[in-house]
């Protein structure tokens, strides 16, 4: 089954937002959603937004405050799709540029054999922290 929406929780909105926006553009991603007075953002491709960020003072962050809970910022791996190896490519100098910290430089990942010979990504670090991955899988020759 595939999923409808992803969503992350942020400390910072503002970094973050600026941050996705640059990191996704080049697989194709805009900002086009907003709401909860901007403290809810989304991402994707067309008009549907597949990927969400919700800043500190959401509705669905002050309601785990009211319970003395909070979202999990902590260890998450989030993998994208890419169409080209150029698109990992422009997908690693944008997050880089955008104050993402170096997780893997595009490449062959060989050690993923297993899922396919020809797994071609690029990782980075977001602002808090998240391992973000873009991946083409079986589009150009294993190298």
């Amino acid at each position: 089954m595939l999923f409808h929406h992803l969503g992350i929780q942020v400390q910072d909105l503002e970094k973050s937002k600026a941050f996705y926006t640059a990191a996704l553009k080049p697989l194709g991603y805009t900002l086009n959603m907003s709401f909860a007075d901007g403290q809810v953002i989304g991402y994707g491709v067309g008009h549907t937004a597949s990927f969400c960020i919700s800043g500190p003072e959401s509705p669905a962050s002050k309601a785990l405050a009211e319970k003395n809970e909070q979202f999990a910022t902590g260890p998450l791996h989030l993998a994208f799709n890419a169409t080209s190896r150029q698109q990992v490519n422009e997908f690693y100098e944008a997050a880089i540029a955008a104050g993402g910290k170096d997780n893997g430089a595009p490449g062959i990942r060989r050690h993923y054999s297993w899922y396919s010979g020809n797994y071609y990504a690029a990782f980075v670090l977001d602002t808090e922290g998240r391992n973000i991955e873009v991946v083409c899988i079986g589009t150009e020759p294993t190298d």
